[in-house]
């Protein structure tokens, strides 16, 4: 029986468990500490274990909650297992995994020849040979993720045998919420498991099965079959050869993973982070603090580089700081704001991108509306900056200066903010990468040049 308690809480209560288990050095009381448990739970705590410890309880269990286990694991522990345990073992191990679930933990965790090592150990040469066909296919791509282990009905069944069929069903078929229709390897209809259900006995599938079918290529991009996944509320979604002869099908569970790994990609990147494979896979403990370092490094020098834009603004209009000093309490204010401004244009765009519902056709509706925008809130963060400014004490013209600076700074940085990730796209670059560090870059230099522009072209001290 899996225990169900709060996630925190399960994963927090098996952790104790294992530590007290393998402090007493007890294979027997190790595998104790574990019964019950969800193999996500297990897989946590391995990945927060040194990796002897973590082999040591990967082999007080028994092969099927393994297997699920090492599905489950983060690339770094599961290469270090693919790497250390017995290779028949492994071998073993993946033979019981759905085969495209196999091939990701093998893209994933092992080098090209330690894959040919585990594939050469398997029972069943047939299923090693399936996955071999699934790692050929290019990474991230439909062919990656898809499954040969479907449910294939024929037209001419009637709903009786067609369910005399599904009962002798390879028991290693991914789902049954999905039946296809095939004739000579070519899918011309899809029908599911509830119309079976309510449906006559003697008619025949051809008459029951939709013909509207909504596929992917094997070269499709996985974040597009996520994102039409995520549009019908499939399932599951077939994958077609160029010749049109069905290859398999992509299931919910795995599309899952891939938003997860898409999201935290995206999250890196608009933070300035390196988004590889091994920072994006792995948990925030397991990452050695050089490579946390260098995953930042690289745009933090850039940015850095960068902001000497805003040094030279500074020191160009020097004279006018020194003679209004109180012109310099307000940037912080300003930049702030606008780089604010400006983030939050770029991650509503970005996601508009990411979902289609934005193309760079749309550049002027875009623009127009992201200024608009822009111009509204200006107008009401402006007034609070006067208002705000009057109380300090400041006067009315170095009062109307902040706020004709902040409306003017909203604008720019709403409207800047909608043309990066949009110029980005034009030119294939991946606007998520580019957009947030451009972004507050350039309003702080040029967010600056607008205020001290304003503030010399009012301030009756600067003429």
């Amino acid at each position: 029986m899996i225990r169900l308690e709060t996630l925190e809480s399960n994963t927090l209560r098996l952790e104790e468990r294992v530590h007290a288990a393998l402090s007493q050095a007890e294979e027997a009381t190790l595998h104790t500490a574990v019964l019950g448990y969800h193999p996500a739970d297990i897989a946590e705590v391995m990945e927060r274990l040194g990796n002897e410890d973590a082999i040591r309880l990967f082999r007080c269990l028994d092969s099927e909650r393994a297997a699920e286990v090492l599905d489950e694991l983060d690339q770094q522990k599961a290469r270090y297992l693919l790497d250390n345990e017995v290779p028949e073992r492994i071998a073993a191990l993946l033979d019981l995994l759905p085969m495209d679930d196999a091939a990701g933990v093998l893209a994933e965790s092992a080098s090209p020849e330690r894959q040919e090592v585990l594939l050469s150990q398997w029972a069943d040469q047939e299923d090693a040979a399936e996955v071999r066909e699934l790692l050929s296919y290019p990474k991230s791509s439909a062919g990656r993720l898809m499954t040969e282990k479907f449910m294939r009905l024929t037209p001419e069944l009637t709903v009786e045998e067609a369910f005399a069929a599904i009962r002798k069903a390879d028991p290693e078929v991914e789902t049954l919420s999905d039946l296809y229709v095939v004739v000579d390897e070519r899918l011309i209809g899809i029908l599911s498991l509830r119309d079976l259900v309510r449906a006559k006995s003697e008619q025949q599938i051809a008459e029951i099965m939709t013909r509207d079918i909504i596929s992917v290529q094997i070269d499709t991009d996985q974040e597009e079959v996520a994102r039409l996944i995520a549009r019908y509320d499939f399932l599951a979604m077939p994958v077609l050869h160029s010749n049109g002869t069905i290859a398999g099908i992509i299931t919910v569970d795995d599309i899952v993973d891939v938003l997860t790994e898409e999201q935290t990609e995206d999250a890196l990147k608009q933070g300035a982070i390196s988004a590889e494979p091994s920072v994006i896979n792995a948990p925030y403990f397991s990452l050695p603090i050089w490579r946390v370092a260098r995953s930042r490094v690289s745009w933090l020098v850039l940015l850095f580089v960068a902001e000497t834009a805003t040094s030279s603004v500074l020191q160009h209009f020097e004279g006018e700081l020194q003679r209004v000093v109180a012109l310099s309490f307000f940037i912080p204010l300003l930049i702030g704001t606008g780089g604010n401004a400006g983030s939050q244009t770029v991650s509503t765009i970005i996601r508009a991108m990411a979902l289609k519902e934005i193309r760079v056709r749309d550049a002027g509706r875009v623009l127009l509306r992201e200024a608009s925008t822009g111009l509204l809130l200006g107008v009401i963060l402006s007034v609070i900056a006067f208002l705000r400014s009057i109380v300090m004490g400041r006067g009315i013209l170095l009062s109307a200066v902040v706020s004709l600076s902040l409306l003017a700074i909203c604008i720019w940085a709403t409207t800047i903010g909608s043309l990066i990730p949009l110029i980005a796209n034009k030119f294939k670059i991946d606007p998520a990468l580019v957009s947030a560090p451009l972004i507050a870059t350039l309003v702080d230099a040029t967010g600056l040049i607008l205020y001290l522009n304003i503030a010399h072209m009012l301030l009756p001290q600067l003429h």
